[in-house]
């Protein structure tokens, strides 16, 4: 008789020990991996060398700042940009936004590391904040305007310069764009006029805004509010895998088909869109947690420790590594980073422990299901 079969036939003497065996295992197991629970692949620093407080990246160029000023870098070669805004990749193209009245700047792929910006101008004399392109090679372009901003928009390649800037209802703050099948999402706040329903005449509220937004190829773009929300800002639009679009704000998240609009009822400070098409929320310093949303489903990851530092900057690399920029408590440059396949890989702490526990799982309640099995071949009583 094999060692093995005897061990069993000893085993179905006691068939307490088996379940008391496997009860310990359920406790224990429930335990470890309760304590598993926080977010996996949660490490300090960055994808991005850290020179400063990052404020944006696209391709091979970062905008940051430090003590000395704002930079742009391109191929590690700096140039000083005090009033530089934005860095948007199209293809094999990124643009940058250096805050010079009429033009913007770009930098192909295939260009020397050495080629440098090349100016475009604009044909307007007009600060561009933040730009995105289309699948046609249409540029919509959100133009500062005093204490405000206004939309215009230009084709990459004819050299003809902007559109009529188009003409909106109150004071917007336009911070983010997203391209889309016939158009473009705008995000931002709209501010209401002094001594709007009894507001504070001298600083006004602003409030949550998403527009959609049209263009003809000749006059100024059409836009049109989709949604108005609590107070705060958008600061972020992602499209989900079923066309519907995610608008993420300081107040509330919510989600856009069409015009209808279902409110998610969570407030970010930043957020990111990550390679599987799930956006990542984040709070603001000491946060203890993240918002993960996934076809509109809603995950809420504990953080293995709070979050150090108030975002500023959020972005995800091709081999989905998060990386979080802002600055901590003493105003310092901090980051942190987040690898999104981790939380789900059988190779994370919980994956081993869950991995782990199913396998044990299974070999006891194998033991037991042969010694009952045997028993009854045997016409024992048990």
């Amino acid at each position: 008789m094999s060692a093995w079969r005897k061990f069993l036939e000893e085993e179905s003497e006691y068939q307490w020990v088996s379940f008391a065996v496997f009860t310990f295992a359920v406790i224990i197991g429930a335990v470890l991996i309760d304590w598993s629970d926080n977010l996996s692949g949660f490490h300090e620093g960055a994808a991005i060398e850290q020179k400063g407080i990052i404020h944006d990246s696209a391709g091979n160029a970062i905008i940051f700042e430090n003590d000395s000023g704002k930079y742009v870098s391109l191929h590690n070669n700096e140039q000083a940009a005090p009033y530089a805004t934005c860095l948007v990749q199209h293809l094999h193209i990124t643009f940058a936004c250096m805050g010079q009245e009429g033009l913007i700047f770009f930098s192909e792929d295939n260009h020397p590391e050495d080629y440098g910006w090349i100016p475009m101008a604009l044909g307007k004399d007009v600060v561009a904040k933040n730009v995105e392109a289309n699948d046609d090679n249409e540029l919509l372009v959100i133009i500062q305007d005093g204490t405000s901003d206004k939309l215009a928009a230009m084709k990459i390649s004819d050299g003809q310069g902007l559109s009529p800037i188009a003409n909106q209802d109150g004071s917007m703050h336009l911070n983010t764009i997203l391209a889309t099948d016939n158009g473009w999402l705008v995000g931002g706040s709209w501010q209401a006029p002094p001594n709007w329903l009894g507001t504070n005449p001298a600083s006004p509220p602003m409030f949550e805004l998403v527009m959609f937004v049209e263009w003809d190829g000749i006059n100024a773009p059409d836009s049109e509010i989709i949604y108005l929300g609590g107070e705060g800002s958008i600061h972020g639009i992602y499209e989900m895998k079923n066309g519907n679009h995610i608008a993420t704000g300081t107040d509330d998240t919510v989600i856009l088909d069409g015009n209808d609009v279902t409110s998610l009822n969570i407030a970010s400070f930043s957020s990111v869109v990550d390679n599987n098409q799930k956006v990542w929320l984040f709070g603001g310093l000491n946060s203890d947690s993240v918002a993960i949303i996934h076809n509109g489903d809603i995950d809420y990851e504990e953080l293995p420790s709070n979050l150090g530092l108030t975002p500023n900057y959020v972005f995800c690399d091709s081999d989905g590594l998060i990386s979080v920029y802002g600055t901590d408590s003493a105003d310092s440059p901090s980051a942190v980073s987040i690898e999104s396949n981790a939380r789900t890989s059988i190779l994370s702490l919980r994956g081993v422990l869950d991995l782990g526990f199913i396998l044990f799982s299974i070999t006891i309640i194998s033991v037991m299901v042969w010694n009952i099995a045997d028993s009854i071949r045997r016409g024992e009583v048990f």
